[in-house]
């Protein structure tokens, strides 16, 4: 493989003459090389490279944050290093690059191969991200927003291995979805099945990243858990005092598990912001199942390292809203490969897509 170096970093504005691949799902046909994952966050801060086996097996990874929220150009200078260090010929020693795989924390158009936005990054509008790396690496790449990727990680090397329907809901910074059906991503007309983040679960509630109010990820992603506990401390000693023992002194640092594990311990304003995450997780998921009647609902990022604190109280929830007949096989997970997810399916795109 060989990447191109120049002094002229991308803007995106360089040839798209390319045919977009078609997606047939199936396994590379091939007994030596490699395959290549990349992971973009939502915010942009934050790249993850692997290399992998045609197992799927993950053998060397890097992953580097910015300091400030990036434009297109920044984050994909800083990929194209990670790359050079990740493909080394050193590294090589079994053959060369076959497949690239990308989960992009985003709104991606899958079958054309676009990223059509990030909410929380610059300069990704409509963005042929497919192109840029086809043509950088010389070799068929696959892109797709990280819920879906982390699903069909979650189905082929996790926790829905054996399950016909799932759901995997990503509750990480945002808050995002993606159906799997037979081993297939579901991605609808245009590609935008699966942003449940966005699905209204509180009338007049909390301002969401989209600008919309009461939507999901306004109230039970990761970064709104925080923001609210530390907004809701303010006038709370007690709760203050226990922010500050469990993040040492610096509250910025308090992690959601521990917002979790606060109301554990019958903290009353961690116990409210949990309380709103249960009911609103379970209102929206409770929607999907009975329109999809998944065999399971896996939650995984960051929110979900809180364990059993989130996953019982969510699937209690869905049994108290749904018909008992339409949630009678379900069940309610969390996610085995825990924040490696979208990374991992970024691989498993490269491994199953043509």
């Amino acid at each position: 493989m060989s990447i191109q170096h120049s002094s002229d970093m991308p803007t995106g504005s360089f040839s798209t003459g390319l045919v977009h691949p078609q997606r047939v799902t199936d396994k590379l046909l091939a007994t030596h090389g490699y395959v290549v994952g990349i992971e973009i966050s939502s915010s942009g801060l934050r790249q993850s490279v692997a290399l992998a086996n045609l197992d799927g097996d993950i053998l060397f990874r890097i992953s580097r944050p910015l300091e400030v929220v990036p434009d297109s150009a920044t984050v994909l200078q800083q990929l194209e290093a990670m790359l050079a260090e990740v493909t080394s010929p050193e590294r090589l020693v079994d053959g060369r690059i076959l497949r690239v795989g990308i989960a992009v924390g985003g709104l991606v158009d899958a079958s054309r191969g676009m990223v059509r936005r990030l909410y929380h990054a610059h300069g990704w509008n409509d963005f042929p991200l497919q192109d840029y790396f086809t043509e950088r690496f010389d070799a068929p790449c696959i892109i797709d927003n990280n819920a879906n990727a982390a699903a069909l990680a979650e189905y082929h090397r996790g926790a829905g291995i054996g399950e016909r329907v799932i759901l995997y809901v990503g509750l990480g910074r945002g808050i995002g979805g993606g159906l799997i059906i037979n081993g297939k991503i579901y991605h609808g007309v245009n590609s935008m099945a699966g942003e449940i983040g966005h699905m209204l679960v509180k009338e007049q509630g909390p301002r969401c990243s989209c600008g919309g109010y009461g939507h999901l990820e306004a109230i039970a992603s990761a970064r709104a858990i925080i923001s609210t506990t530390l907004g809701l401390s303010v006038e709370v000693t007690e709760t203050h005092a226990a922010i500050m023992r469990l993040s040492h002194d610096w509250a910025e640092r308090l992690t959601v598990a521990q917002v979790f594990q606060l109301a554990d311990e019958g903290d009353q304003v961690a116990q409210r912001v949990v309380s709103d995450v249960h009911t609103s997780l379970g209102i929206a998921l409770a929607n999907i199942v009975h329109l999809v009647n998944p065999s399971m609902i896996i939650l995984g990022g960051s929110v979900a390292q809180a364990g059993d604190l989130l996953v019982k109280p969510v699937e209690q929830q869905i049994h108290q809203l749904c018909l008992p007949e339409v949630c009678q096989d379900l069940k309610v997970v969390q996610g085995h490969l825990g924040v490696d997810a979208s990374l991992v399916g970024a691989v498993t795109l490269a491994l199953q897509d043509l």
